[in-house]
C-alpha cells in the first residue's frame, strides 16, 4: 500500500520538476531579449541551411542518377547491338550455334567491375513456334534478374524500338537492399524469333558517394549553423550593450541617482542612443533639482506661513472664546456671528495644525513612537467619540473585531487614521450603517470602513487622497474637516510601513482599508481584502436598531 502511495507522488514530483523548469524558461525567455534573437537567428539560419542543403542533395542526387543511367543505358545499348550482330552473321545458324552465342551474351553481362551484376534472355511471349529453340539462359549470380523483372517493363520493351529501363531494389551477398537499375531491349535471333535481353545494373557505389557528398554536407552545414550562432550571439551582445547599459542607467535614474550616465563611442545608432539618453538624463536632473528647491521653498513656505498664524489665530480664538462664552447676552444676530466666528477660529486653527503636519512630513522629519497597542480598542474609541456626529446623520456604526488586534503602532496616529475614515464614512454614509472591522492577521492588522452611501468612482478613488480633493465641491462638510484629514492619513499609513486604500461603486458605497504590519516596516500579508461593500437593503421596522455604535467580536 505505501509503495502504491509513493508512485503518485514521486510521479508528481517529476512532473512538478519539469513544471519549475519549463517555467524557469519560460520566464527566462520573457525576459532576455538575446535568448528570443539568437533563437529566432538559429531557428531561421537552421531552416534555410536545410532548405538550400535539401535543394543541394536533391540536385547532387539527380545529376549523378541521370549521369550514371545515361552511362549503363549507353553501354547496355552497345553490348545489345554487338548481340544483335553476332546473331545476324550467321547464314544458316544451328541451334548449338545460337545457343552457344547466346550463352556468352548472358556471361558477359555479370561483370562487377562495370557494375555489372548479371542477366537473362528471355523469349518474347505470344509467338509461333520457331524452328531452332533456345533455353533461356541467366547469369549464375546471387541477383535473381527475373524476379527483378516486372510486366510493366516487358510491356515497354516490347512496344518500344528503343530499350526500356526501370529503378530497383537489388539485394547483395549480405542480403542488404542496394539501389540499381534494370534495363531491357528486345532482339531477334535469326531462325529462333523475337527475344528480350536484360541486365541488372548496380548504384551501389553513386549511393556511398552520394551518402558521402550528404555526410561532408551535413558536417558543414552543421559548423556553418554553430558559425552563424556565434556570429549572432556575438553581434547581439554587441548591439545590446548599450541598450543594457540604457536599462541599467534608467533604473539608477528611478532610484534617484541622476548623475548616472552613459558611455559614447563612435557616432553610429548606438552612439546616438546614448546621446539622446544623457541628454534626457540631464534634463531630468536639471528638472528635479529644480522642483526639488520649489518643493523646498514651498514647504518651508507652509512651515513658516503655518508657525507665524499660529500665535494670531491663538489670540484671535482666545478672543473669539471670550465673545462666545458670552453670546447668550449679546443681541441675537450678534450672538449667531459668535457662533460663526467660534467655528470657523476653530476650522483654521485645525488647519494650521493639519498644515504644520504636512509641511513635517514634507520635510521627512517624523519619528515613530510606536507601543504595543490594540487597535480594535482605538476603534471603538473613536467611534464612541464620533457617536453624536452619527446621531446627527441618522447612521449606525457597527464595530466587528477578529482575532488579535494588537500591533506595534503610534496610538495618536493610528487614532487620527481612523476617525478621518468613520468620520468620512458618516458624513457620506446616508443615512445607512457604516460598517467597521478590525481583523489581525499573522503579520498585520487591518481596519476596513465600508458605507452604502453616495459611493466612489475610480477616478475618485485615484484622487481621494489628494491634498483639498473633493469629489463634489458643492458638499459642505458637516465636521468642519480641512481637506487634508485623507492626506495625513495616507502618511501616518505609510509612516508605519502600511497601507490605506480606497475603492468603490457609486450607488453602492465607498470602502477604505487600513493595513499595518504588526511590527513597522516588516513585510506583510492583507487579513482583508478591498472590495466593494454588498449592496445595503432596508431593515424592516422591528428589526431596525437605535443609531449608536453596536459590536460584534469573533
Amino acid at each position: 500500500m505505501n509503495q502504491e502511495e509513493s508512485r503518485p507522488r514521486k510521479r508528481r514530483s517529476i512532473f512538478d520538476v519539469i513544471e519549475r523548469k519549463f517555467a524557469s524558461y519560460q520566464q527566462r525567455w520573457r525576459s532576455s531579449l538575446s535568448l528570443r534573437t539568437i533563437t529566432f537567428i538559429a531557428l531561421a539560419s537552421l531552416v534555410g541551411i536545410a532548405i538550400t542543403g535539401t535543394a543541394i542533395t536533391y540536385q547532387v542526387k539527380n545529376a549523378v542518377f541521370d549521369r550514371t543511367v545515361s552511362v549503363d543505358i549507353e553501354r547496355f545499348a552497345t553490348d545489345t547491338q554487338l548481340a544483335q550482330e553476332r546473331f545476324s552473321v550467321a547464314i544458316a545458324p544451328t541451334t548449338a550455334q545460337s545457343q552457344r552465342v547466346a550463352l556468352e551474351l548472358v556471361s558477359s553481362l555479370y561483370d562487377p567491375a562495370r557494375e555489372l551484376l548479371g542477366g537473362v534472355l528471355l523469349r518474347s511471349p505470344n509467338q509461333e513456334f520457331s524452328g531452332i529453340p533456345i533455353l533461356e539462359p541467366e547469369t549464375a549470380t546471387t541477383t535473381r534478374v527475373r524476379s527483378l523483372i516486372t510486366p510493366e517493363l516487358r510491356e515497354i520493351v516490347r512496344s518500344d524500338a528503343d530499350l526500356g529501363w526501370q529503378s530497383v531494389s537489388i539485394a547483395n551477398a549480405q542480403n542488404k537492399e542496394i539501389p540499381g537499375i534494370i534495363v531491357g531491349k528486345q532482339i531477334r535471333i535469326p531462325g529462333s524469333g523475337d527475344y528480350e535481353l536484360y541486365a541488372v545494373f548496380s548504384l551501389a557505389n553513386q549511393q556511398d558517394l552520394l551518402n558521402a557528398t550528404i555526410q561532408a554536407q551535413s558536417f558543414g552545414m552543421v559548423g556553418l549553423l554553430a558559425l552563424l550562432v556565434i556570429v549572432a550571439w556575438m553581434m547581439v551582445r554587441f548591439i545590446l550593450r548599450p541598450i543594457r547599459a540604457a536599462a541599467a542607467n534608467a533604473q539608477k535614474l528611478t532610484e534617484g541617482d541622476f548623475d548616472s550616465r552613459m558611455k559614447v563611442n563612435g557616432a553610429d545608432e548606438l552612439a546616438q542612443l546614448g546621446d539622446s539618453f544623457n541628454t534626457m538624463a540631464s534634463s531630468l536632473e536639471e528638472q528635479f533639482t529644480r522642483m526639488q528647491r520649489m518643493s523646498a521653498i514651498q514647504t518651508d513656505f507652509v512651515s513658516a506661513v503655518s508657525h507665524e498664524l499660529r500665535s494670531p489665530v491663538t489670540t484671535i480664538r482666545m478672543a473669539g472664546q471670550l465673545i462666545y462664552d458670552k453670546r447668550d447676552e449679546l443681541p441675537p444676530a450678534l450672538k449667531r456671528s459668535a457662533e460663526l466666528q467660534h467655528t470657523q477660529l476653530r476650522n483654521l486653527d485645525a488647519m494650521l495644525s493639519d498644515l504644520l503636519e504636512i509641511s513635517r512630513y514634507d520635510a521627512g522629519g517624523m519619528a515613530l513612537a510606536a507601543q504595543d497597542v490594540d487597535i480594535a480598542d482605538i476603534a471603538r474609541d473613536v467611534i464612541d467619540m464620533a457617536e453624536p456626529l452619527a446621531l446627527d446623520n441618522g447612521v449606525i456604526v457597527r464595530l466587528d473585531k477578529t482575532g488579535d488586534t494588537t500591533a506595534q503602532v503610534e496610538p495618536r496616529r493610528i487614532e487620527r487614521v481612523i476617525r478621518n475614515l468613520v468620520v468620512n464614512a458618516l458624513e457620506h454614509a446616508g443615512g445607512k450603517p457604516v460598517h467597521v472591522s478590525v481583523v489581525g492577521g499573522r503579520d498585520a492588522v487591518a481596519v476596513r470602513v465600508q458605507d452604502n452611501g453616495v459611493g466612489l468612482t475610480e477616478e475618485h478613488a485615484a484622487h481621494v487622497f489628494d491634498r483639498f480633493w473633493r469629489a463634489d465641491s458643492s458638499r459642505v462638510r458637516k465636521s468642519g474637516g480641512t481637506g487634508l484629514g485623507l492626506t495625513i492619513a495616507k502618511e501616518d499609513a505609510l509612516i508605519h510601513g502600511g497601507t490605506l486604500e480606497a475603492t468603490g461603486e457609486l450607488g453602492i458605497g465607498s470602502t477604505f482599508l487600513l493595513t499595518v504590519p504588526r511590527n513597522p516596516g516588516e513585510d506583510f500579508s492583507h487579513p482583508l481584502p478591498l472590495d466593494v461593500p454588498e449592496p445595503f437593503t432596508s431593515p424592516t421596522a422591528h428589526d431596525e436598531p437605535d443609531a449608536r455604535a453596536t459590536e460584534a467580536t469573533e
